[in-house]
């Protein structure tokens, strides 16, 4: 009877560690702050081709998003003062303003 119900214990306890493993609840609760610099920061002043603000439907977010061209014609996206709230699936999709594919105001 002991020896079945040890046996059982590690199974249970390999059960959980591999649960949280795969899950990884923690992550639910960590918040991750991300500054980098810009990728065209060492070039000469790039050029803003297109600016808005972000809005959420689901989570709370803000923030701005610019694409900027720089010198050598290429072109980034990058995302100033943004904020999210966490969750496991969050996208960031960029339309217009006009654009109703998503829902947006009629």
């Amino acid at each position: 009877m002991s020896r079945n119900r040890s046996i059982l214990v590690l199974i249970g306890v390999s059960v959980l560690v591999g649960a949280w493993w795969a899950f990884r609840p923690e992550k639910l609760f960590i918040n991750q702050k991300v500054n980098e610099a810009a990728p065209m920061a060492l070039s000469s002043e790039p050029e803003a081709l297109y600016t808005g603000k972000l809005e959420g439907k689901i989570h709370q977010t803000s923030g701005r998003a610019t694409v900027y061209k720089s010198t050598d014609g290429k072109e980034y996206l990058r995302l100033s003062d943004f904020t999210t709230s966490n969750g496991p699936d969050v996208h960031v999709l960029l339309v217009r303003a006009e654009d109703l594919a998503l829902g947006g105001r009629s």
